[in-house]
């Protein structure tokens, strides 16, 4: 389990609205290079759609999802629901 921290606004529209944490096997990790250098790593549902930063941070300190080991940003709004 991957624990999901969110601030106070937690909408309808983001994918796991109201749960405490996900499956590995429900996200993906992305990197997108940024033009200033380095790069950018966040998450995404695994199920296809448009998605962006809702203000939600994927973290464990379980040894078994390394890649969870540092918070990494959640990319879950659905923009497809946007109003």
């Amino acid at each position: 389990m991957i624990d999901r921290y969110t601030n106070d606004y937690d909408a309808d529209i983001n994918v796991f609205f109201g749960r405490e944490s996900v499956e590995a096997s429900e996200v993906v990790i992305k990197t997108k290079e940024l033009h200033v250098g380095g790069v950018y790593r966040y998450a995404e549902p695994a199920r296809p759609g448009h998605y962006a930063f809702g203000g939600t941070i994927l973290y464990t300190g379980n040894g078994m999802f390394p890649a969870f080991n540092q918070p990494i940003k959640l990319h879950d709004r659905n923009m497809d629901l946007e109003r």
